[in-house]
């Protein structure tokens, strides 16, 4: 029986493909990680990816119960880990890392290649918002 995709599966593949070269890690800065991708949604190239994303812009930032429903799947999961004595990053799992993505058929080959795009751009948000 195929696997249905829902929304919080763009949230999972776009952190599966920042963590396959080492465990990414990003700080666990909730209303950061909920703007990167307000931000990610509002790309012309990358919004078919977010067509099921609602953002509340009419909060402190852009909330979206995708987002939080998926960082806590995740965790719950142990596939995202909050690590630290004082739990303020975020660190992708090898068994999140390692996910079979094409093997799911979850996305097609292009919405593959979108999301290998906006990890990089999560990842480049991610830099300029916390300056490692």
């Amino acid at each position: 029986m195929k696997e249905e995709r829902v929304p919080s599966d763009v949230v999972k593949a776009i952190f599966h493909f920042l963590g396959e070269e080492a465990h990414f890690r990003f700080p666990a800065n909730i209303p950061k990680i909920h703007s990167a991708f307000y931000e990610l949604s509002q790309e012309r190239d990358l919004s078919t990816l977010f067509e099921e994303f609602v953002f509340d812009t009419s909060k402190i930032f852009p909330y979206c119960e995708t987002v939080s429903y998926a960082l806590n799947r995740l965790q719950k999961s142990n596939l995202l880990a909050c690590i630290n004595p004082s739990l303020n990053e975020f660190e992708i799992s090898k068994a999140l890392s390692g996910w079979n993505i094409e093997k799911t058929e979850l996305f097609n080959e292009n919405e593959i290649s979108l999301l290998k795009k906006a990890a990089n751009k999560f990842e480049d948000i991610v830099k300029q918002a916390y300056a490692f």
